[in-house]
C-alpha cells in the first residue's frame, strides 16, 4: 500500500519550525477566530494538508464539470420525462416533479461539494452534494491560525507558494455573481435571506449572522453595493407588488443553509419563477443531490452520451454505482445478479442510502460482519434509494494522532465547486488505527486546511 506524507516533501522543515509544544486540533478559545467558531463542534488539525498545483488542478476540474454533467441527466437518461421523473426521483408524485422540472428548466448554478478518496488509481468521488446546505465551508476560518503555527509557511519569502483556496470569500462572490445575474430589478443593494434551521439556537442564529454579514460586507464594498443578510421563518417571506419581503426589507436571494422540515413558502417559489429572487435551493435540487446519479452518469458514459472528455473523465473517477433491486448487473464486463454479487463480493463493496448524510445509513463490507451486509442488503432491498457502490481505499498518509504521534491515516476530501468557479478544498481525517470505514466530523474525523503548493517543482499527492 502506498503511503505518502501530509506534508509532502516539505515534512522535516515545516516540522522542525513548526511552534514549540504544538497541540494536535486547534484549541478554539485561545485563538482570534469568528465568534461562531469560539466553540466549535469538531476537531481541527493544527497541521495543515499540503497537495501539488497539479493535484489543486485535478480537484478544480472534478468539481466544476461533474456537477454540471448531473444537471445534463433530466434530458439524456430521461429524456425530460416527467412521470419517469417522478417515478424515479419523486415516489411518482408528478406534481412535485413537474416543479423541479420547471426549476431545472431555469439553469440555474447552484454551489456543491464533492467527496472523494484518493486511491493508488487516483481521486475516486463518492458522492457529489449540491445546494446550500453541503457545509465544510466552516473549517477554512481556521487558516490564518494554522499559517501561524507554522513559520515556513507564513514567512515573507514561503507565504505566496503556500496558498489555501479560500471556499467562504470564493462562496460569498459566487452568491453576489448569482443573485446580480438572476435578479434583473436590483439597483445598489441585495439582501440576503438564510435559513439556519428551525432548532437553531438564537444565540448560534445571531453569531452566524454576523459572520454571514462581515463577508458580505467586504464584497459588497468592493463593487459599491449595500445590503445584508438577515434570517427568521420562511414563513415570513411575503411577496408584494412582484418582490419578496421580509418584513419592509426586499430580499433579492434565499438560501437553505440547514436543510429541515420547514416547508418553503409559495410566494418564495413564485418569486423564484418571476426572476425576483435567487433561490439555489429549489425542489430540483433534490435530483441533482440523490446519490444514485453517480451510477446513471456511468451507464450514459458508457453509451458515449458526453463528450470523449467527459465521458473519460467519468468513468476514471466515479466508482462502480448501482441501485440496489433484484436484477442483473454488468460489472468489469461480466453479467451478475446483483444481489448473488454483493453476497459474494462483500469486502468490494458499499451499501448506502441515496439520500444520506453526515456517514448515517453507511455499510462498508470490509468493515461489517456477514450477518450485517446481509441486514444492509435487505435494508437495500426494501428501501427505494439504497445504492450499491465499489469500495474505494484512500491510500495513507502520515499525519499526527491525537497523542501527537505521526501514523497512518485515512483522508476524505471535500472539494467546492460554484458554477465554473472551483471553491477550494479541505480534509476529514481519520487514524488508520482506529478506522471503521467511514470518515466524517460527524462520526469522529479530524478536519484539516488544505493548502497548495504553487511551485515549479513537480508533485504527486
Amino acid at each position: 500500500m502506498v503511503e505518502k506524507n501530509i506534508l509532502l516533501d516539505k515534512y522535516e522543515i515545516i516540522k522542525e519550525q513548526a511552534e514549540k509544544d504544538l497541540p494536535v486540533w486547534v484549541e478554539t478559545s485561545k485563538h482570534d477566530l469568528p465568534e461562531l467558531f469560539k466553540n466549535y463542534m469538531y476537531p481541527v488539525n493544527a497541521w495543515p494538508i499540503i497537495i501539488s498545483e497539479t493535484t489543486a488542478n485535478e480537484l478544480q476540474t472534478l468539481s466544476i464539470k461533474l456537477p454540471k454533467l448531473i444537471q445534463q441527466i433530466p434530458k439524456l437518461y430521461f429524456n425530460n420525462d416527467v412521470k419517469k421523473i417522478a417515478d424515479y426521483y419523486f415516489s411518482g408524485n408528478e406534481f412535485i416533479a413537474q416543479y423541479a422540472m420547471i426549476s431545472h428548466e431555469k439553469k440555474i448554478d447552484i454551489g456543491s461539494r464533492l467527496d472523494l478518496m484518493y486511491t493508488e488509481d487516483g481521486f475516486k468521488v463518492l458522492e457529489i452534494n449540491i445546494g446550500s446546505s453541503i457545509g465544510g465551508w466552516q473549517v477554512q476560518s481556521f487558516e490564518k491560525v494554522i499559517r501561524k503555527f507554522h513559520p515556513y509557511l507564513s514567512n515573507q519569502e514561503n507565504s505566496n507558494y503556500f496558498h489555501s483556496e479560500d471556499s467562504q470569500k470564493n462562496y460569498v462572490k459566487f452568491l453576489i455573481d448569482k443573485t446580480l445575474q438572476h435578479v434583473k430589478s436590483i439597483e445598489n443593494e441585495v439582501n440576503i435571506f438564510i435559513n439556519f434551521g428551525q432548532d437553531q439556537h438564537e444565540e448560534i442564529d445571531a453569531k452566524s449572522l454576523l459572520f454571514f454579514n462581515e463577508l458580505l460586507d467586504v464584497e459588497f464594498k468592493k463593487r459599491g453595493l449595500t445590503g445584508m443578510a438577515c434570517s427568521g421563518k420562511l414563513s415570513s417571506l411575503k411577496l408584494r407588488n412582484g418582490n419578496l419581503y421580509l418584513g419592509n426589507t426586499k430580499i433579492h436571494s434565499v438560501i437553505l443553509l440547514v436543510s429541515d422540515d420547514e416547508e418553503v413558502p409559495v410566494d418564495v417559489f413564485r418569486s423564484f419563477l418571476m426572476d425576483a429572487t435567487y433561490f439555489p435551493d429549489h425542489v430540483g435540487v433534490t435530483m441533482y443531490g440523490d446519490k444514485r446519479n453517480l451510477g446513471l452518469l456511468r451507464t450514459l458514459a458508457e453509451k458515449s452520451k458526453f463528450s470523449e472528455e467527459d465521458n473519460e473523465l467519468i468513468l476514471d473517477s466515479i466508482p462502480w454505482t448501482a441501485e440496489i433491486k433484484k436484477r442483473d448487473i454488468i460489472y468489469k464486463k461480466e453479467t451478475f445478479d446483483l444481489i448473488d454479487f454483493l453476497r459474494n463480493h462483500k469486502d468490494l463493496m458499499v451499501i448506502k442510502s441515496a439520500r444520506g448524510y453526515q456517514g448515517k445509513d453507511v455499510f462498508i463490507g470490509k468493515y461489517v460482519t456477514n450477518e450485517e451486509w446481509e441486514e444492509a442488503i435487505q435494508i437495500g432491498l426494501q428501501e427505494t434509494d439504497f445504492i450499491a457502490q465499489e469500495f474505494s481505499d484512500s491510500i495513507n498518509f502520515k499525519a499526527p494522532n491525537k497523542n501527537n504521534e505521526w501514523t497512518s491515516h485515512k483522508l476524505v476530501w471535500g472539494s467546492f465547486g460554484f458554477g465554473n468557479m472551483y471553491g477550494g478544498v479541505w480534509v476529514r481525517m481519520s487514524e488508520v488505527e482506529s478506522n471503521l470505514g467511514v470518515i466524517n466530523s460527524a462520526t469522529g474525523a479530524v478536519e484539516a486546511i488544505v493548502y497548495e503548493l504553487r511551485e515549479e517543482d513537480f508533485y504527486i499527492i
